[in-house]
């Protein structure tokens, strides 16, 4: 028979074994293999070759920024790459000047030049504007007659964009919702209409929904005439900013636009309910920039909340309000513009506000821009070449752009074009990815009946010792 204190040893180093089959796997595991591939189709040929990552790129990788990229070529050898983030917007990426404004005198019968509240003086390039002495404009300046607004949006520069919008202020009332029709000119000789919109303000339990946007067209402009289609309902406007991007910013990459229409709700979410709700699945986790609602057909006013997420198993959090609308008249359609959103997220819930119509999801698509990442590559190795991602602990794969690409500005201009395939999940990947979830289940059930085992044994061993007599002689061996 073993000693007492030899039992205890043996014992105790049979438990180490068994624990250590179960932890070691934890520090000893090797990386996880990558579990979908996609084809890469070269373009255009050329040293470097770019390639733009699409939503689903996004939605295969399983570590944040995109480090578990692989690009390698026909015989399975890596094939040197660099991640082409897109470049920062700087910090002021939108150039703000106060709008003045100015009460429309009454609308002139039909055949009639509309009479302008405000006089131009021409002085070669530059526009001087002061108030109008008509007396019609003067027994028209109070605003609570006004059929409309004149608003001069100020000189700008040649080298400077235009106003792509004008952000509204107004005093009052609490709600309101107001159409309005909009006409812009260099001159105020020559009007061109542009499609009008709404502003619109509620009260609701989460806070105000609001709308101040107007939109502008992309053309140059100094003047807008905004005319109420019911003044009456109209609010008190306080100011307007019209609202540019800075010039540094025309050299950035566009965003690109992407279209979802709703969808079920992912399973295994937490958070309250939202009956009525349309869910948006965005293929993977997008640096968003903006969004907006389209609808179908008809007039549609939409005020709703946003709520977003990453991952199905988390709880909603709160984006914010916003109104989205389509208007139909005469005609024309006006539709509301984006909202800024500079966020990312993979799952998007639009709430309706009860007060309002309820979304119809036929009806209803989210249109949102995003800055999606390129890849860069050296064409070396052997085509055709492929894209792995999916493995949840995969160091970096990408080098720095400026280690890759040697001059890199100088170099973009030159680089090829490549597109990805479709997505395909690796058979062996995937049953390695199944085993070690299952083990990654199963190891803390194992460990804690090593530990529950060894903690009953010792006991036992104890119990033993504790009953043996004072003093007397082990037994023989």
């Amino acid at each position: 028979m073993l000693r007492p204190d030899h039992s205890i040893g043996g014992r105790a180093a049979l438990a180490a074994l068994i624990v250590g089959w179960v932890v070691g796997p934890v520090a000893a595991a090797e990386v996880q293999p990558y579990r979908y591939l996609a084809p890469i189709e070269l373009v255009t040929a050329a040293p470097f070759v770019e390639l733009a990552l699409p939503p689903s790129a996004y939605g295969h990788v399983r570590q944040p920024d995109l480090r578990d990229l692989r690009i390698v070529d026909a015989r399975g050898e890596r094939v040197p790459f660099a991640v082409l983030a897109p470049r920062p917007a700087p910090p002021a990426s939108e150039r703000l000047r106060e709008a003045t404004l100015y009460p429309l005198p009454p609308r002139p019968a039909a055949g009639q030049v509309w009479p302008s509240p405000v006089e131009v003086t021409v002085e070669g390039d530059r526009i001087s504007v002061r108030r109008s002495t008509v007396p019609a404009a003067r027994s028209a300046s109070a605003a609570a007659d006004s059929p409309g607004w004149l608003i001069d949006l100020g000189q700008s520069k040649a080298a400077e964009p235009p106003p792509r919008r004008l952000q509204m202020r107004w005093t009052g009332p609490a709600e309101f919702s107001a159409t309005y029709a909009i006409e812009t000119s260099t001159d105020l000789r020559t009007w061109r209409g542009v499609p009008g919109g709404q502003l619109l303000a509620l009260q609701s339990a989460t806070g105000v929904l609001a709308q101040p946007i107007v939109a502008l067209p992309d053309a140059a402009v100094r003047f807008v005439r905004l005319t109420w289609l019911d003044p009456a309902g109209a609010p008190r406007l306080a100011g307007a900013a019209s609202v540019a991007p800075a010039p540094d910013l025309l050299a950035l990459e566009a965003a690109t636009e992407l279209g979802f229409a709703p969808g079920a709700e992912p399973a295994g979410g937490t958070g309250k309910e939202a009956p009525g709700a349309l869910h948006f699945d965005l293929g993977g986790e997008l640096p968003l920039v903006d969004l907006e609602l389209r609808f179908a057909s008809g007039t549609r006013v939409a005020p709703v909340r946003l709520q977003g997420r990453s991952h199905p198993a988390e709880p909603w959090h709160e984006l914010g309000g916003a109104v989205f609308y389509r208007l139909e008249r005469a005609g024309a359609v006006a539709e509301s513009p984006a909202i800024a959103l500079p966020v990312g997220l993979r799952f998007l819930r639009v709430v309706a506000d009860p007060r309002a119509a309820p979304l119809d999801p036929a009806e209803t698509r989210l249109v949102v821009h995003a800055r999606l990442a390129s890849l860069v590559f050296a064409a070396s190795g052997q085509p055709p070449y492929r894209l792995l991602s999916g493995s949840v602990d995969a160091p970096v794969g990408a080098l720095p752009a400026a280690t890759l690409v040697p001059q890199l500005d100088e170099e973009r201009p030159r680089f090829g074009r490549a597109t990805l395939g479709a997505f395909a999940e690796v058979p062996d990947a995937a049953r390695a990815a199944a085993q070690a979830e299952r083990m990654a289940r199963l190891r803390p059930w194992l460990l804690w009946g090593v530990l529950v085992g060894g903690v009953v044994a010792l006991a036992a061993l104890v119990w033993r010792l504790a009953r043996a007599r004072p003093g007397a002689a082990p037994p023989a061996g």
